[in-house]
Formats: C-alpha cells, structure tokens, sequence
C-alpha cells in the first residue's frame, strides 16, 4: 500500500477495497502479487498490512507533553534567599 494523491481514491481488488474502506482510508494505491482468489488470505494480509502502517508513531498519533519545571526551576527564589539570610546569620556569627 503506497499513500495516493488527495482525491485519487481507493485503487485496489474488489475485496480489500471493502476491508480499506471500513478502516477508514481515503486514498490508497495498492499492488499484490501471487495468488489474490483465495479471498481470506488475502483479506488478512490487507489487514496485516493496515496493521503495519499504523505501527508508525506519527506526530498526529503523538500525545501532548506538559512540561513541569525542576524542583530548581520552581524554588530558586526561596533557595536563593535562603542563602543570603544564612550568609548573612554566619557573618554576624562571626563578627559578634
């Protein structure tokens, strides 16, 4: 199965046409060799194939990250004063 231009529709065998169809695809060139009359085998290949294509991760399949800031990130402010006020408690330690 090769992805077809917009608008080309589904070019394909009478039987996976239905199985394409269901599944939901628009446009779609496909080719087969060997033997097509034994219509079960080749309706499970049509599907073994759909199966295949969706195993691609795509960035429409992909999820939406929500990025959270480090814990360093989130409490630099709180960290830093933290250490001036430590800073300066030591330099008063020192000098008293």
């Amino acid at each position: 199965m090769v992805p077809a231009p917009r608008g080309a529709g589904i070019v394909v065998a009478r039987v996976p046409k239905k199985v394409l169809q269901f599944a939901g695809i628009e446009d779609v060139f496909t080719s087969s060799r060997g033997c097509t009359k034994t219509l079960g085998n080749f309706v499970k290949a049509t599907f073994e194939c759909l199966l295949k294509g969706y195993g691609f991760l795509t960035p429409d399949f992909w999820k939406e990250t929500h990025f959270t800031r480090s814990p360093f990130q989130e409490y630099s402010d709180l960290l830093g004063k933290l250490a001036k006020t430590l800073l300066l408690e030591e330099a008063a330690t020192v000098y008293v």
